[in-house]
Formats: structure tokens, sequence, C-alpha cells
């Protein structure tokens, strides 16, 4: 026994030192767990206490598959994600009861995103109802679906845009690349909303130049309030095969651009409706997105989002 130490003092320099060994392996695999967040996540059911209010399709009344949000919980324990953005799918309209009913039912795991017709009465109104009595952050707008459509840069939702800023509301958009123009008006306009271009801004790979369209979305890479959800590869590919190597070129080119910090993921659809299943889905970012650092899948899966969004603390 060196000198001046007794059994005691030995004793509690092993117990101290063992405590510290045994706490390391469980404190390195925590550490090791990577951060998941699903930044798009759209859940539906046929309970006909949430009926289905297509604005395109009145007759359409349910879906083939539900999707209700018990199947995200039990996928998101599974495959370790922590928290998802439930984002309202066009099934219900304009009504996002199910989208609040799901938020208040798991408020540990999610935030939500509801519709909003632009063109309604009192979209400010409506945004501040979702917000402030629903407790949701954000709204998506689709004007992908009125290729032809003028609204999005409308002096008319000026108003809507500045209640956005009031209440520090999230916009995604669900938009095509010829439509970027006027989304690079409204985030010069009011850079107080955070904005979120969904599905790599959807270049249409079936043009003789899907190019040039898409490059207008590389503008909005100076706006630090602006990111694009790199998400979807099967909604983009031509050719519908996985690893959708002909989307390739497009998430490079966006990664170029904008660089990992302004990068997020999402699924698009839950099971049983996915055309990834999930492990297939992080597989596109882990290893066919293979120009991603470590550091970049880090901010792209988990990280990036905590600057978005407000997640409830665990």
């Amino acid at each position: 026994m060196p000198t001046g130490l007794t059994p005691r003092a030995v004793n509690r320099r092993q117990f101290m030192f063992m405590a510290a060994a045994a706490a390391a392996p469980a404190f390195a695999k925590a550490k090791s767990e990577p951060l998941i967040i699903d930044t798009h996540l759209e859940v539906w059911t046929d309970d006909p206490r949430f009926p289905f209010h297509h604005p395109e399709h009145p007759e359409f009344k349910h879906e083939p598959v539900q999707a209700p949000i018990e199947n995200q919980v039990e996928d998101m324990r599974e495959f370790g994600l922590k928290y998802a953005v439930l984002i309202n799918p066009r099934v219900f309209g304009w009504d996002n009861s199910y989208i609040s009913y799901s938020l208040h039912k798991y408020p540990h795991l999610f935030v939500a995103h509801g519709l909003l017709d632009p063109l309604g009465s009192d979209p400010p109104g409506r945004l501040r109802y979702w917000i402030e009595e629903q407790g949701f952050q954000g709204m998506r707008f689709s004007p992908l679906y009125a290729p032809n459509s003028t609204w999005l840069n409308s002096k008319d939702l000026y108003p809507l845009w500045r209640e956005a800023e009031r209440l520090g509301a999230v916009f995604n958009f669900y938009i095509l690349p010829h439509q970027m123009p006027m989304l690079e008006d409204m985030a010069g306009r009011f850079p107080g909303v955070k904005i979120v271009v969904d599905h790599l801004g959807e270049p249409n790979l079936k043009a003789p130049d899907p190019w040039t369209d898409f490059r207008k979305m590389f503008r909005l890479k100076r706006f630090p309030q602006v990111w694009v959800s790199a998400s979807e590869p099967y909604e983009i590919s031509v050719t519908k095969q996985y690893p959708y190597r002909d989307t390739y070129p497009f998430y490079k080119a966006t990664y170029e651009e904008f660089g990992a910090s302004k990068l997020i993921w999402g699924t698009g659809y839950p099971k049983p409706r996915w055309e990834l299943p999930m492990n297939k889905e992080l597989e596109f970012v882990n290893s066919v997105c293979d120009f991603y650092t470590s550091a970049d899948r880090e901010l792209i899966l988990g990280r990036n989002a905590l600057r978005i969004w407000k997640f409830p603390k665990a």
C-alpha cells in the first residue's frame, strides 16, 4: 500500500474509479445516440370525428389505408426519433382538427403545422387562432397545386406575413421551381418569418432542362431565415427505383449551394403508406448521399430543426 493512504482512502478511491468506469459506457452510449427529428409528417384517419374535406374532390371520403398518429408514435420509438413536425394533409381541407388532436394527445413528441386558405376570409385571424389557441407553430402553403397562380406575393397577403412575424410563425411551402421568385420577394419583405422549402423545391426531372428553373431556388440562400427540406426523393425521381440515383445531382447541388446548416430531413408520409420504410429513409441520408459528412448528418437529421421550431423539453 502506498505510504500515507489508509485502507478507507484506498477503498473510497477504488469505489469512485469503479463508479466512473461503470457510468462511462452509459454516458458514451447516450452521447452517441443521434438526435433525429422528422420535420414533415402527414397523418390521417377515417375516424368520423375528423371528416375529410378534400378541397378539390368533395366526393373523396376516405383513404385506401389509414395512417393514424399512433402508427408514428410506434415507429418513433422503434427507430429512435425524438420529435416530429406534424403537417396537415390535404384530405382534411382547411380543417386542422386531427393535427390538433394528435398534437395534444402526444405533446411531448410533436409540434404542428396546419393548412390555411391564403385566399379565404381573414387569413391573419385564422393564423392567430391556430397558433395562439391550438398551439400550432406554423402553416403550410401549396402554390404547387396552382402553377399559374400569383397569390404567393400578393399585397393582399402582407397582413398575414406581418402577423406571422409577430407570432414567430414558421411557413413551409410546397412550391414549384418557377414560383421561387415570388417566395424570394416575400422572404425579403418579411425577414421575421422562418421559411421551409419542401422537398428540395420539386425539381422537374422530366423537363428537357430542369436546371434553369431549379436554380431559381438557390437565390434563397442569401436569407438566414430560409431552410430547404432535403426529403422525399421518391417523389422527385423519374425512375422510382431506390436509391433514386437520378435525384442525386439535385441533392448534391442543393447541399453545395446552401450548405448542411440550411438543410433538414423529413419522411413526408408515415407507416403504412411509406414510399420508403423508415430504415431506407435514414439510409438515404446516411449512405446514399455520400457527400454529407458525419457532422452534416447530425445537422440535417436533427440539430437544424432546433433552430426552426420550439420542441417540447424532454
